[in-house]
């Protein structure tokens, strides 16, 4: 294995070109200690700390001397083969790659594509992806010109020129917009997209925002997300500091439906008859066809798109927006009824927060069919670079300690310093979640939700009764999942203090979860995920209550997932804290779809 090019010996010029040579392939292999033959296939420049230093996931030493607080994970090592997408920086290399230079644009706006190609020329098509394709531009013969990109580019961003703008029509409908760029050289043609939310006018009732906040902490172009990386700040590792002025990774925006979704659901059968197994590792596939690591965990393709069609396919018209689009202040709500939440919902600022506070104060309705809203992040220099130091805030976030900032600081809201329980915005936090039906945490759970309050209004039309199960067999709780604690009394669950609920605050469903894995201890086990034992239960008791004693610990080592209604002020929030309730919408279970069209229907009443 060779040194990355940010290692901490400089590369030297040899060094460089046998690393610009192994970008050729454009997908890098990030780290491949214990990978499989056929990982190796691909290439793979790079050392195995990526996960090892950011996992902790056994009682291992980890390699090359790192940091003796981080453990190393035993089996297959899913994270360990942490490709990423990258530009060859070669000029006789065929590839083209862009951006757009704002996250979202409003009808009669100029789009602007930053992109790099080796093509003397390039063509792009462009379309708004929902139950339909509609295609609103089409433009061929557009000069191409070379741009290196820099080795930070995933932090810094790729500082590539326009190279195309084009006027975004007033009949255009909000929605989310693909950019396809092709080019041919030497006969071999390359294909990649970028995209941008098209905000609408007002007149729907319902915004659409897309969880744009979390597709950045798992686009890994350029050699960074904020779980691993070849070119971290301090070496190979997670960057926490990453950069929107970048392309999106292969598989965020457009995906095949085959690409496997981070559920166990699947392999049920092999757990009944099998019983040494614990599960099939479903980033094989994405790695196998090139297909970015995050993709089938945030994006476009595979997260948020399934809702938009399912929508659109019932007749609810939606304004979209852009998480972003939130930094700049409650105006951004002010027109709408409801605000729709879908998917992996995990990363927000501040600001964002204040503006969906403040809309619901005033009277505004969430319905957030979404889960995991865990880390507080920040937006620096204009918005382009999204910050979030994540379990490191303390020791390395410029703002921890600082009066008057360190309630910014990038880590848990829950957090001593910053106080700000998730709770309080969604209803329910990433806290007392994190995985269901998911690796070694609950692999063999129903993976649908349990009914407890069967008469309350969102289950009207359902013939749901007390005890009653659905969603199983599509498997919408998972992989990752909101809750608050709980307590029952005469058959009911009830929020606890724990995580400051909302008064008023009902559960109608609960199914358990974990917040680390557990080994299954099963041949072939492979733990490859975040945190095992009691890695988060430990830094959640450390930072919210400044102890690792037992009875704290107890606290925090068990979550689940719900189905929540909550008051605030003069507006309301239902919460599906799961993930994959879109599967439930996706594959027409019948349950799910009438609780979503009850949500919807009273909400824009």
């Amino acid at each position: 294995m060779t040194d990355s090019p940010n290692s901490s010996n400089p590369p030297s010029k040899q060094d460089e070109d046998t690393v610009d040579h192994a970008r050729r392939s454009v997908l890098v292999a990030g780290a491949v200690a214990g990978a499989s033959a056929g990982a190796a296939v691909l290439g793979a420049p790079g050392k195995a700390r990526a996960a090892q230093q950011t996992l902790g996931l056994t009682d291992l030493p980890p390699p090359d001397g790192g940091p003796a607080t981080f453990r190393m994970a035993q089996g297959w090592r899913g994270l360990e083969m942490a490709f990423y997408e990258m530009s060859s920086n070669n000029p006789d290399y065929p590839e083209i790659y862009g951006y757009c230079e704002q996250l979202s644009y409003g009808a009669g706006d100029t789009a602007r594509l930053h992109a790099t190609t080796t093509g003397a020329e390039f063509a792009v098509t462009v379309w708004r992806d929902g139950a339909e394709r509609e295609v609103v531009h089409r433009q061929s013969g557009i000069a191409g010109i070379f741009t290196e990109t820099p080795l930070d580019a995933y932090s810094r961003g790729c500082g590539w020129p326009v190279l195309l703008e084009f006027p975004i029509g007033a009949d255009w409908r909000s929605g989310f917009y693909v950019i396809e760029m092709r080019m041919t050289r030497d006969g071999e043609e390359r294909v990649s997209e970028a995209g941008f939310v098209l905000r609408g006018s007002g007149r729907a009732k319902i915004a659409y925002m897309l969880t744009t906040c979390t597709w950045n902490a798992y686009n890994c172009w350029g050699g960074a997300n904020h779980y691993l990386g070849i070119h971290g700040e301090d070496g190979d590792g997670p960057s926490p500091r990453l950069s929107f002025s970048r392309p999106w990774e292969r598989g965020f925006l457009v995906a095949p439906d085959n690409v496997p979704y981070l559920s166990t659901v699947r392999d049920r059968l092999r757990y009944k008859h099998e019983p040494g197994f614990t599960f099939e590792p479903a980033t094989g596939y994405p790695f196998m066809m090139g297909y970015a690591w995050g993709a089938n965990s945030a994006g476009w393709a595979v997260d948020n798109r399934p809702f938009a069609v399912w929508a659109e396919e019932n007749g609810y018209e939606m304004d979209y927006l852009d998480q972003t689009d939130l930094d700049a202040g409650p105006a951004a709500l002010d027109a709408y009824d409801v605000v729709v939440i879908t998917g992996h919902d995990e990363y927000w600022s501040w600001d964002q927060r204040d503006t969906l506070d403040n809309y619901l104060e005033a009277g505004g309705k969430l319905a957030r069919f979404a889960a995991n809203m865990l880390w507080q992040v920040r937006l620096e220099k204009g918005g382009t670079e999204q910050v979030c130091y994540k379990v490191r805030a303390d020791q390395d976030d410029p703002v921890a300690g600082e009066p008057g900032k360190a309630h910014l600081l990038t880590t848990i809201w829950e957090h001593m310093d910053i106080a700000r329980p998730a709770a309080q915005t969604f209803g329910v936090t990433g806290l007392q979640g994190i995985y269901a039906a998911y690796d070694g945490a609950s692999p063999r759970s129903s993976a649908g939700f349990t009914v407890y309050r069967p008469d309350h209004w969102a289950f009207a039309g359902t013939a749901l009764l007390y005890g009653d199960t659905f969603g199983m067999e599509e498997g919408i709780v998972g992989y990752e999942t909101d809750s608050v604690d709980y307590t029952f009394r005469y058959g009911l669950p009830y929020p606890s203090e724990l995580h400051t609920p909302l008064p008023g605050t009902e559960i109608l469903a609960v199914t358990p979860g974990m917040v680390d894995q557990r080994s299954t201890g099963g041949p072939g086990d492979a733990v490859i995920a975040i945190g095992t034992g009691d890695y988060y239960t430990r830094y959640y008791a450390r930072v919210i209550e400044g102890n690792e004693e037992p009875e704290t610990l107890d606290k925090y080592r068990y979550g689940s997932a719900q189905i929540v209604v909550a008051p605030k002020g003069k507006g309301e929030i239902f919460t599906a804290g799961t993930v994959y309730w879109f599967l439930g919408l996706k594959w027409r279970d019948r349950t799910t779809e009438r609780i979503t069209r009850n949500v919807l229907d009273r909400y824009t009443a």
